[in-house]
């Protein structure tokens, strides 16, 4: 036990060492990131046992048409000018301008046209006006290139700052609103009001980093350059939305918002998770970046980096899977019973995710953003024909179901199709057994020791 401890603190103080910066950003996200899921949990859970299964549904599918809406405005940006800005940190100016201007514009088209399209289709249902209401809070997307700069330069903590702010406000407004009007409309205006929050307190943190870059700057050829870098990335979220989305709007069709509602339920915890790989990507990437030009390290660090998500992954996959029946029930209620097998099967879509995640930013390391688009896609056509097939018989449980098929198509056998993408697939194989190949080399008999010159 005491050599197991010793063994535990080398090894970190080594990372520390190595990666010292990167750790300290991830602490950041993470304290973010986990706050941030832990309290609309806890706003989720209430708006879940007040409403119920049928009204928990409708915020639920509102909630994914403002998903699809936020990937439109943030037109596939996010990744490309990160990457640019770490590539040629002297013209973030005109970098930092072009993209919150290609984003304003993208943003505003989004919202209006969707509002528009939503109140005079002919069809004033409740569904139309949660859908305008949701649309006008899309115009303030522009404020996440503040972010950008803050993740090319691995300094979350103005980020974090910034957002915790803004999220705490948003948070207690949508607590109040919940107990005192018990009311979905009201509850989705409170999502308008947590955008604007932060948009001003993530402008307010830009502003006051000294080095930022003072004057931005907007060039018409960078905004079509980047326009063509980012349109693959911008067509492939889109695709990973309706593959990991899609399932809703299928249940929702077929079997109606309270089946949508134990699904979402569910979905809620197990995605609670995929916070993990999106802030190791986040903080790794400068340095995967770093590394491009020694293709041997570079491959080194995305494969320690894999194989240690996925051994993360599966372990909480696996507590999940044995306390999903007490978990569910305590959380939610009777009503929501149900969703326990849901989340046994839904659970594990973070193994893969976390492959996605960690993958989409080996592809755009190595210039294969079209890639990333093609998978999605064969990923997203899986997910709707298993849907289709699963839903009308087993409903919420079939589509979590099609969840984990379309995760291991898109995010892993994809891979193996192409002859530039099998690297990383070996890469994704190597990093799934590597916990098996540790424990058989722990297990595997040590050679006898060379005899002594007396004989013992």
């Amino acid at each position: 036990m005491t050599r197991l401890i010793v063994w535990a603190l080398t090894a970190a103080q080594a990372l520390r060492a190595t990666y010292g910066r990167e750790i300290t950003n991830m602490v950041w996200l993470f304290a973010d990131r986990f706050l941030r899921v832990l309290a609309n949990f806890a706003i989720g859970i209430a708006a879940a046992r007040l409403l119920g299964p049928v009204d928990y549904g409708d915020i639920s599918y509102t909630q994914t048409i403002l998903t699809f809406l936020t990937l439109l405005a943030a037109a596939g940006l996010n990744g490309v000018v990160v990457k640019r800005l770490i590539d040629q940190p002297s013209d973030a100016e005109a970098t930092l301008g072009t993209a919150f201007a290609l984003q304003a514009l993208a943003g505003t088209a989004a919202g209006v046209i969707t509002a528009a399209l939503a109140l005079t289709g002919g069809n004033a249902t409740r569904h139309a006006l949660l859908i305008a209401i949701v649309a006008c809070g899309v115009a303030l997307r522009p404020s996440e290139v503040y972010r950008y700069w803050f993740e090319a330069n691995v300094n979350a903590r103005r980020a974090v700052i910034a957002d915790n702010i803004g999220f705490l406000v948003s948070g207690s407004i949508k607590i109040v609103i919940l107990y005192r009007y018990r009311s979905v409309e009201a509850f989705v205006w409170t999502m308008v009001i947590e955008q604007l929050l932060g948009a001003v307190c993530l402008y307010v943190a830009y502003r006051t980093d000294p080095s930022r870059p003072h004057r931005w700057r907007v060039d018409g050829k960078l905004g079509l350059q980047l326009l063509r870098q980012a349109w693959p990335l911008l067509l492939s979220g889109i695709a990973v939305a309706l593959y990991m989305r899609i399932d809703q709007f299928v249940i929702m069709k077929l079997r109606g918002p309270g089946e949508t509602g134990i699904y979402a339920a569910a979905v809620r915890l197990s995605e609670m998770f995929y916070v993990l790989p999106t802030i190791v990507a986040t903080s790794f990437f400068p340095r995967w970046q770093s590394l491009i030009g020694d293709p041997v390290r570079h491959r080194a660090m995305v494969q320690s980096t894999m194989a240690g998500m996925i051994g993360g992954c599966v372990i909480i996959c696996l507590v999940v899977t044995l306390l999903a029946g007490f978990i569910v029930p305590a959380l939610y209620g009777a009503r929501f019973a149900a969703a326990v097998p849901v989340l046994i099967v839904h659970v594990w879509t973070s193994v893969f995710v976390s492959m996605g995640v960690l993958g989409n930013q080996w592809y755009l390391s190595h210039g294969l953003q079209g890639r990333t688009l093609a998978f999605t896609l064969i990923g997203a056509g899986c997910n709707l024909l298993t849907n289709c097939l699963l839903v009308p018989y087993w409903g919420a449980l079939g589509a979590a179901i099609a969840s984990v098929v379309a995760q291991i198509v898109s995010t892993f056998a994809a891979d193996a199709l192409s002859a530039r993408t099998r690297p990383l697939f070996l890469i994704k194989v190597d990093a799934i057994f590597w916990p098996a190949r540790l424990i058989f080399r722990g297990l595997r008999p040590r050679p006898p020791t060379e005899l002594r010159h007396d004989g013992t």
